[in-house]
């Protein structure tokens, strides 16, 4: 009895120290944001500063207010078929669908791509809510630079 007492409130300690953890506020959030924008090389096609034209696929602008944050996410775990925005959730067009649609629903030519970077659903609001909060509708100043660089960059200069 005693072991399953203690065995009992073990699993409560630990699950109310991990509800803490879950729970991040939300600078936290954008601070995470920021990573897997990083981390999803955001910027080889929306640039670091998210105003688009960047490397392969020259992205649109992240800067110019037009999704609200669920359709963020949507996009970001489903791409955009047809276009160089490519999903980045592993289940998508396989076990969940997108757009109403799995991937045998596709010609080859007209797959959508996947990324080569995986995002879990976590990473994915973390990154929705950092390009929502912190690029959509944001003039770009040096602030914005130094938060992205973490530190002073010759980028920055002329901002």
């Amino acid at each position: 009895m005693k072991k399953i007492n203690l065995l009992l409130i073990t699993t409560f300690i630990f699950m109310t120290s991990l509800s803490f953890s879950i729970e991040d506020n939300e600078d936290e959030i954008l601070r995470k944001g920021l990573i897997v924008y990083k981390k999803a090389n955001c910027m080889g096609c929306h640039s670091w500063h998210g105003k688009g034209g960047g490397g392969y696929g020259a992205g649109v602008s992240l800067r110019e207010p037009s999704y609200e944050k669920a359709e963020l996410i949507n996009i970001i775990k489903c791409g955009i078929p047809g276009t160089g925005m490519p999903y980045f959730y592993r289940k998508s067009y396989k076990t969940e669908k997108c757009y109403d649609t799995l991937k045998e629903d596709y010609t080859d030519d007209e797959r959508p791509k996947n990324s080569k970077t995986f995002l879990n659903e976590r990473q994915i609001t973390s990154l929705a809510t950092f390009v929502y909060t912190e690029l959509q509708g944001k003039d770009l100043n040096k602030e914005n630079c130094i938060k992205f660089f973490s530190k002073e960059s010759k980028v920055c200069e002329n901002l």
